[in-house]
């Protein structure tokens, strides 16, 4: 349990929504150095593709130059078919609502669900929760990552980069 979750439920007025990086990052190479890379969560946050990718051990000299406008295409969709789902959702929290309205805000929650989804599907670890990053409050199972609305466009992505063992599908 992250220590800043006692934040959530303890507020004073509106309640907050909170996005929790996970507690160790993923990486198919483990001797990833983490200081020279950054936040792997940030990096999902700024640049999805560009995270997947260092995930899964591809570097920019392998095979982005070939398939990466049809990979943004496959993130670019899954993001807009979300978006339209989590807008019409009925049993969204009250806090996360509140917030769609904002374009940068409602991006940041699509780029928080595709990171939980990739790093929820990536088989490399131990299924343990430490590799997993944790939005307060949460978001409905809809958008799990073994949902069948998240599922399938993290499948096709691997599919398209040829990563698809590094993934429990």
């Amino acid at each position: 349990m992250h220590s800043r979750q006692v934040l959530h439920g303890a507020e004073r007025g509106e309640k907050s929504a909170l996005f929790l990086s996970p507690l160790r990052p993923s990486f198919k190479n483990p001797g990833t150095d983490v200081t020279q890379t950054g936040s792997q969560f940030t990096l999902f946050l700024a640049a999805p593709l560009q995270a997947f990718c260092q995930l899964v051990g591809l570097v920019s000299s392998d095979k982005d130059l070939d398939c990466s406008d049809e990979a943004d295409g496959i993130i670019s969709t899954a993001f807009a078919e979300w978006e339209v789902i989590l807008c019409t959702l009925t049993n969204l929290d009250l806090v996360w609502a509140q917030v769609l309205s904002d374009p940068f805000l409602r991006r940041l929650i699509l780029r928080f669900i595709f990171c939980r989804a990739v790093l929820g599907l990536f088989c490399l670890h131990e299924r343990g929760n430490e590799y997993l990053p944790v939005c307060l409050p949460k978001l409905p199972d809809t958008f799990s990552p073994d949902s069948e609305t998240v599922q399938p466009s993290i499948k096709r992505l691997a599919r398209l980069l040829k990563v698809g063992d590094c993934f429990r599908f």
